[in-house]
């Protein structure tokens, strides 16, 4: 793969991450509601299902953002001199980097696609860790305060493990979302955003690392 390559799968990996946890926060925020009136539905309670939508956020949207960084991390590593030249270049062909206006617009980009979906996941992963989970047709109960998914409650009589709304008490366990199963979770919750952080922040380190200029580099740009 060239740099070319690398520069299209970060741009649209990029975007993609960016909207799915800009959407997942709308909704966290009571947006749905808010969009469907806009566009003349009644909308749904977001709230009933927030624990849901920040489970789930958090996981694809730590995907989607782990395979980003990994772009980002081989540009940075293969391409360019200087640091404004090893942020792929997207939108504006033929952009000079060197200029400031060029170096501003490269920071920016830096900022909405990689501390925008951090920032993100954060939230997401906060509302998920705020819902209380059950066991569905059960009497077992566990309030979020008192659990955590990063080593979740384990089903006594075999039955769903759920996720839903905070403060839901002893109502039936029939809302929310099945979690996956005990040592999934916290590989998918808490491992995915713990490795694309890794990988985010190794790329941002050989953006800004200072090196030798590669006589080679041009020529690694067409391999």
């Amino acid at each position: 793969m060239n740099k070319t390559h690398f520069t299209q799968l970060w741009q649209w990996l990029s975007v993609a991450s960016v909207l799915f946890l800009a959407t997942s926060i709308i909704s966290l925020q009571g947006g749905s509601e808010f969009l469907g009136r806009l566009f003349g539905d009644k909308g749904g309670s977001a709230a009933d299902n927030n624990p849901a939508i920040g489970y789930f956020g958090a996981i694809v949207g730590s995907g989607l953002f782990l395979v980003e960084s990994i772009a980002l991390l081989i540009h940075a590593r293969r391409y360019g001199n200087q640091w404004h030249s090893r942020i792929p270049v997207i939108w504006l062909e033929g952009l000079d980097t060197a200029a400031w206006e060029a170096k501003v617009f490269q920071i920016c980009i830096l900022l909405i696609f990689v501390a925008m979906p951090f920032a993100g996941i954060i939230r997401c992963m906060a509302e998920a860790e705020s819902g209380d989970i059950c066991e569905q047709d059960t009497t077992n109960f566990y309030k979020g305060s008192e659990t955590t998914l990063l080593w979740a409650p384990t089903a006594k009589e075999g039955n769903q493990i759920r996720l839903r709304k905070a403060g839901a008490g002893e109502a039936p366990c029939k809302s929310g979302i099945q979690l996956f199963p005990r040592t999934l979770t916290p590989l998918a919750f808490y491992g995915l955003p713990l490795a694309a952080t890794g990988i985010a922040s190794l790329a941002v380190f050989f953006v800004f690392s200072m090196r030798k200029p590669e006589p080679s580099s041009a020529s690694n740009e067409t391999t």
